[in-house]
């Protein structure tokens, strides 16, 4: 049976493995489901937060009207910057160990009962910090011996017309609400780390792929990419504050993810897709620059943070998904013959409506009211578009990595003698061409020629495969005699070798390289048992700068007249 027969039949047999496991998979899968469904109870996270109530009503400023402290920038008596409290009495039947839970925005508070300071948050202090605490959860400790006195959330607002709130209030246990949070947001900071884990893969990805002489850095822009919306997402998810007691930095990192997102996915798209102006990927790059410069002075001068210039930022990301969407949607509905191949046609439709549907899921969500996670299938259609996506341009980068290698094999073939694995006819013509345009800038040129002697005698005798020997024996011990001196050695005929030595002193380094050379015969002749005896011929001519009107062939010339001169004595002695 041949090859192409067993081959066959492995892949049958693997076919057959590959059904036994889906459905071993299928079975435990709907083992497992089935169980999960029919025996669920109270999660861990369930139980710790049974009993924690809703704390969010009830709350009044210091005139007794009510306050929505979801919305804080609303009130009308709240003016930016001006300290002002909102009040809430505690119930008459407090428990012990139960603490006041809350998330608070762009505001800076102490929190007092009956007129003692009971919690402050650490404020970090930094230059490059924003005005602004960010988001931050916090946990006051409540006692039994508060019942029935009054909560006071001391704050003033630290931005105009920035949404400033006290969200997600309620009383119980802290630990059953941390649980809670972190449960909640599984599958956001899941979502999110994926989503910077394959950027990664993609930017060591694209090492390998661009070590051919043709760059294209798809994977590096779109792992870039990849990594900046990860940075944002996660920090957006608010879970980085249970890590870190600055705030602070992790609203930082918010801010500067989101000005870092345009520049590598403009350049992403002009990589894999190619824009027909090129005016665009400079103005957009350009605007990306100038408005990190012009953000980052700003903050630096105390005129505005981060935070204040995110509508720029806001509006530089806008467009470039503008572009993105553009970009896509031309490409896909590009007349003419796809180079592409149906796969990843496929896989790229896939991302983009992945990513779109999420779009639209969420924005009904939020005008539905959901205010849980404003971004949920946001983040995961993202980490499908640039699964899918990467997966396109890693596929295309690898075929450019082997057409690289063909092209470099078919270099090599066009300039290296297949038999000696030197340079060939074309190589060392190519090479004296180059050398006549510099000569004037070299101390010297050499040229010295070899002659195998007796090939015709051994291929009549010994047969072709022995002549071979010889050729290949001798071509060793020219090559190491001539790379001594620093030399390139050439296969130009049958039996014919040149070699071209350039540079400083090239007389006394053709000497040499003869020495060498002749020593190198005598060893491989003085060995026993070798079946056939080498004798080469050789020759050698000069150029310097006293020769400028001389061409290298007429020193080619020499070098050939000479070598035959020695080819003569050689066979007179014989």
């Amino acid at each position: 049976m041949n090859r192409s027969g067993i081959k066959n039949i492995n892949i049958k047999k693997n076919g057959i493995y590959h059904i036994a496991y889906a459905v071993m998979i299928a079975f435990f899968l709907v083992m497992i489901v089935g169980v999960g469904v029919t025996n669920r109870g109270q999660s861990p996270a369930e139980l710790l937060s049974e009993g924690n109530i809703a704390f969010d009503e009830g709350w009044y400023l210091e005139d007794g009207s009510a306050a929505d402290v979801s919305h804080l920038n609303k009130i009308p008596s709240v003016m930016p910057y001006e300290e002002q409290s909102v009040y809430h009495r505690l119930p008459d039947d407090l428990e012990e160990g139960l603490s006041l839970c809350f998330r608070t925005k762009n505001i800076d508070y102490q929190v007092y009962v009956d007129g003692e300071l009971r919690y402050e948050p650490v404020r970090r202090e930094s230059n490059v910090y924003n005005k602004s605490l960010g988001n931050r959860w916090n946990y006051v400790p409540l006692y039994s011996s508060d019942a029935g006195k009054v909560v006071e959330v001391r704050f003033h607002t630290v931005y105009e017309g920035d949404r400033a709130c006290i969200d997600h209030l309620r009383m119980g246990s802290a630990a059953g609400e941390i649980v809670s949070t972190f449960t909640d947001k599984t599958v956001a900071v899941s979502t999110c780390l994926l989503i910077l884990f394959v950027g990664l893969l993609l930017i060591v990805a694209d090492i390998p792929a661009n070590l051919q002489m043709h760059k294209n850095h798809e994977l590096l822009y779109l792992g870039l990419f990849a990594i900046s919306i990860a940075l944002w997402c996660l920090a957006e998810t608010n879970l980085l504050q249970f890590y870190t007691d600055d705030s602070r930095l992790v609203q930082l990192l918010s801010c500067c993810a989101l000005i870092m997102i345009p520049i590598p996915l403009v350049l992403y798209l002009d990589a894999a897709f190619g824009f027909k102006r090129r005016v665009v990927v400079p103005v957009i790059c350009g605007l990306s620059a100038a408005e990190f410069v012009i953000c980052t002075a700003l903050h630096f001068t105390g005129v505005m943070d981060y935070h204040e210039t995110l509508t720029f930022s806001s509006v530089m990301t806008a467009v470039s998904a503008s572009l993105l969407v553009y970009s896509i949607l031309k490409n896909t509905f590009r007349k003419g013959k796809s180079k592409i191949r149906n796969i990843y046609k496929v896989l790229r439709t896939i991302g983009f409506m992945g990513l779109g549907f999420a779009a639209v899921i969420d924005i009904l969500r939020y005008y539905r009211g959901s205010i849980n996670d404003n971004a949920m299938f946001v983040r995961i259609g993202l980490l499908i578009f640039i699964l899918c996506y990467g997966s396109s341009s890693l596929e295309k980068m690898i075929n450019a990595v082997k057409l690289g290698v063909q092209s470099e094999f078919v270099s090599q073939l066009a300039y290296r003698d297949g038999l000696t694995g030197i340079g060939n006819r074309t190589a060392f013509q190519e090479r004296l061409v180059e050398l006549e345009k510099e000569k004037k800038q070299l101390p010297g040129i050499a040229i010295i020629m070899f002659d195998v002697n007796d090939l015709k005698l051994i291929n009549d005798n010994q047969g072709h495969q022995k002549g071979d020997q010889l050729l290949v024996c001798s071509a060793e011990i020219i090559k190491t005699a001539v790379e001594s001196v620093e030399g390139i050695c050439y296969r130009i005929g049958g039996d014919e070798f040149a070699c071209i030595i350039s540079g400083e002193d090239v007389a006394g380094r053709c000497e040499k390289a003869i020495v060498c050379f002749k020593k190198g015969m005598d060893d491989y002749n003085s060995v026993e048992g070798q079946p056939f005896r080498i004798s080469i011929a050789s020759g050698y001519a000069l150029y310097d700068k006293l020769q400028e009107k001389e061409m290298l062939m007429d020193v080619y010339q020499q070098a050939d007249v000479r070598m035959y001169e020695n080819k003569k004595q050689i066979k007179a002695r014989v």
